[in-house]
């Protein structure tokens, strides 16, 4: 039986601005999911319904632990952006799947958005958490 990938062949690197947020290390875990609408309709004369689909655009969300203040400074370049208060910045998120067979993918989240920013401390024995979702247009990948 072939191997499968695991999370420890999964890199995630946040870009802002065509360069790493290189303390954004502490990553958990990491989803991405092509939002695509199924589209059904009825015709009379017909039996069954015809389908179609359209696709919607890519969401993402990711959960982290902070070792630094540099997570931060990252939640505010989100709310200059959305306030408008610094000069356009384009945030994209990459992800490079290194496959047990040699392939290596580079899934690439292009000019994303942000949503709510979470930070949760549950107890006096767990670590901070912050979730960070969003969504884009679209996808780059490179094979």
């Amino acid at each position: 039986m072939a191997q499968r990938i695991k999370g420890q062949e999964v890199k995630i690197i946040v870009m802002s601005a065509g360069s790493p947020e290189t303390e954004l290390t502490d990553i958990q875990n990491f989803n991405f999911e092509y939002e695509i609408e199924l589209l059904q309709q009825a015709y009379l004369g017909e039996v069954a319904d015809r389908f179609d689909e359209i696709f919607k655009s890519v969401k993402f969300d990711f959960e982290m632990h902070n070792h630094s203040q540099d997570f931060l400074k990252f939640k505010q370049k989100i709310v200059d952006r959305a306030q408008r208060t610094t000069a356009a910045l384009v945030f994209n998120i990459v992800c490079t799947l290194e496959f047990p067979n040699g392939e290596t993918p580079t899934v690439t989240l292009s000019d994303v958005s942000f949503g709510a920013i979470p930070n949760n401390t549950g107890s006096r024995s767990d670590y901070m958490k912050t979730k960070i979702s969003g969504g884009c247009s679209a996808d780059d990948v490179q094979f």
